[in-house]
């Protein structure tokens, strides 16, 4: 993208207060999962990144180690259409399902988005080995989990903003989240 992606406007808003406004009715006991001092201007609770430039899944590491819950939902700030009604869903799912690691969205089921998903600290081990080992892909741990993978309604709303020109995009025009 070139630039910060939670800062993107969206809606008369950082993307980053777009998507708290979403996670609000849900849950107000929510993070941002940052490097230092990233995002602390914008007054939310903030988990600070504790591994250097090891991505995504440093951040889901810090979640499930200091969540006092069994489930985590971990949503990636460059889905702007993302529905409260979804994210309800899949808490939901996984609170009916204690054998599982990870209920993941996806657009396709061989397309899991585990940055709109909800983990199970069950996942810390895993994650924190692949950490360990040098691994950082997300997708790669998460295939090594009891992972469900469920399918919105509408699979636009997963799309993410990776590009400058999937701005422009609506849901649904947008490309969805291919792990990148």
């Amino acid at each position: 993208m070139g630039r910060d992606k939670a800062l993107l406007p969206f809606k008369s808003n950082p993307l980053l207060i777009h998507l708290a406004k979403v996670l609000v009715p849900i849950s107000s006991d929510f993070h941002i999962l940052a490097p230092p001092g990233r995002y602390e201007s914008f007054g939310f609770a903030i988990l600070n990144d504790k591994r250097n430039d090891s991505g995504p899944l440093a951040g889901i590491e810090v979640a499930l180690e200091t969540s006092t819950f069994d489930w985590n939902l971990i949503l990636a700030c460059d889905l702007p259409f993302i529905e409260a009604n979804w994210l309800i869903q899949l808490a939901s799912t996984a609170l009916n399902s204690p054998k599982l690691d990870c209920i993941a969205s996806a657009t396709t089921p061989d397309s899991p988005n585990p940055l709109c998903a909800v983990w199970h600290k069950s996942a810390l081990p895993q994650v924190r080995a692949a950490l360990d080992s040098g691994q950082f892909r997300v997708r790669s741990v998460l295939e090594s989990l009891k992972t469900q993978i469920l399918i919105p309604p509408d699979p636009g709303i997963l799309a993410n903003w990776n590009r400058p020109e999937d701005l422009s995009a609506g849901p649904g025009e947008g490309k969805a989240n291919r792990g990148r």
